[in-house]
């Protein structure tokens, strides 16, 4: 057998680097994964809050004692215990006795994922609405 052939034979037995070569390959997939579950976890979270915003802004609305203020009322109270950047809209912005009102909070979410991020729009926008009948 020639020189250079025992060299290459002896280049294929040698797998000290094997392992490090997979885990370059695995992690950018892993890394991907990972940032993937994070994005949806906050974008489920955020979901979540605009739409508790929403109830608990058309709640107040609804057995408020002064129809006159309750939709400044509401909006002052989502975005003082929820978080100030919630765009929040009040339908009718003076509501009447009997009649439904139904309120809208949006805000936008910025995801983390680059592959993700690049398919949709980003930052995303949840938007929660509630309706509920107005009690006085």
């Amino acid at each position: 057998m020639r020189r250079s052939q025992r060299r290459i034979y002896g280049l294929l037995r040698h797998t000290e680097g094997a392992s490090a070569v997979e885990f370059g390959v695995i992690l950018p997939v892993f890394l991907l994964m990972v940032c993937g579950i994070m994005d949806f976890g906050n974008l489920y979270y955020q979901t979540h809050l605009v739409n508790e915003a929403a109830r608990e802004g058309a709640r107040r609305i609804s057995v408020s004692q002064t129809l006159a203020t309750s939709a400044a009322d509401a909006t002052t109270f989502i975005k003082a215990h929820y978080n100030n950047a919630f765009s929040v809209v009040v339908d009718p912005t003076t509501p009447v006795a009997g009649s439904d009102v139904t309120v809208t909070v949006s805000d936008a979410v910025q995801l983390i994922t680059p592959i993700i991020s690049n398919l949709i729009n980003n930052p995303f926008t949840v938007r929660g609405v509630s309706v509920m009948r107005v009690e006085n």
